[in-house]
């Protein structure tokens, strides 16, 4: 899966899993093998962890987490159970709107943002974390831009309604006050904080341009690192195959980190020095949550189990700290549940 170059994968062995499964689910149970020491936290799930490379790893149910706001606050998409139940589900019962809160870590206790019958879904904050872009939608697929600042305020429209897609994929802020983003008819634009909203020619985007390099059809993710001196790329390969690799500013390719059945979430820490990323893959040893130090292709496996990530995976500013979110099933019902990881140094 990985270039030969990362040599120093850590490797959590598929008998691990194994052993786990057999436990009380009461208990931690600590693994050495090799001198290498594993945790498997136990209890509603089973994640595996490596404690060589994480601190610690905190669990919060029924939210996902989609960045932050500062080192101890997380932005959240949350069922607002202040509203009514008026949300119509496939099996024909009523749920709450999706809004978006912020989440403080060390009270655990969530506040709306703005407080709205409609969901508000893909939010993308800005490099200074003062301005949140967001999607209102109705089917969770399509919606309209807003921009509010931080503490909920200063809502202001920046498309016309049902034209973009609702994904945090859409969207991208260039500096601290412009956000740029493209139609379903594929027409692109550049909105500022205060609404003033015009019309870019594509090819001066060089996301963009990256994205038309190595196939449109084809490239399912373009992250600028925070320098915007390097892109980390997802490309399809086969329907069933995907590559990760680093591009320099040009788009030049300059290393392939990974393939896999899916990759997911690729984030690039703030100093642009290090990248996390998901695997999905048939090997238990190549699946899960990584980073890797990008200038010396040293690559950690964080989890195994992180692997189907819902959503991106974000760093704290400081940059020790990961969130990831995944889906879990609990009473027959799909449960978001958010993770936040505390790197070793």
């Amino acid at each position: 899966m990985f270039n030969k170059i990362m040599v120093n994968v850590i490797v959590l062995v598929s008998t691990i899993l194994l052993i786990s499964g057999c436990q009380s689910q009461n208990d931690n149970i600590v693994i050495e093998k090799k001198h290498k020491k594993i945790t498997v936290l136990t209890g509603n799930e089973e994640v595996v962890t490596n404690e060589l490379a994480l601190e610690k790893i905190d669990r919060y149910e029924g939210v996902r987490g989609t960045d932050w706001l500062d080192d101890h606050t997380i932005l959240t998409e949350q069922k607002n159970t202040s509203l009514p139940k008026n949300v119509m589900t496939e099996n024909g019962n009523y749920t709450y709107h999706i809004n978006l809160y912020s989440y403080d870590l060390k009270t655990n206790k969530s506040k709306a943002l703005v407080s709205e019958e409609h969901d508000q879904v893909g939010a993308v904050i800005s490099p200074d974390k003062k301005h949140i872009f967001y999607k209102q939608t109705e089917d969770g697929n399509t919606g309209t831009g807003y921009i509010i600042s931080s503490e909920g305020t200063e809502k202001v429209k920046m498309s016309e309604p049902d034209t973009i897609y609702a994904f945090a994929t859409e969207g991208r802020w260039i500096d601290n006050n412009t956000i740029i983003y493209s139609t379903l008819s594929r027409q692109m634009y550049s909105a500022d904080l205060t609404g003033h909203v015009k019309e870019i020619n594509p090819s001066l985007d060089q996301v963009n341009e990256i994205r038309k390099k190595y196939g449109e059809q084809n490239v399912e993710w373009v992250i600028p690192a925070p320098d915007q001196k390097q892109y980390a790329i997802v490309r399809k390969i086969t329907p069933t195959k995907r590559e990760l690799f680093i591009t320099d500013e040009k788009g030049r390719k300059t290393a392939s980190l990974a393939t896999g059945t899916q990759i997911f979430g690729s984030g690039w820490s703030p100093n642009s020095k290090t990248l996390a990323f998901s695997v999905i893959s048939e090997d238990k040893g190549e699946r899960g949550l990584f980073v890797i130090d990008v200038k010396s292709r040293k690559i950690t496996q964080l989890s195994t189990d992180l692997d189907e990530i819902a959503g991106p995976i974000t760093w704290s500013p400081s940059g020790n700290k990961l969130l990831v979110s995944k889906v879990m099933m609990k009473d027959n019902k799909n449960v978001f549940v958010a993770y936040v990881l505390t790197l070793k140094n």
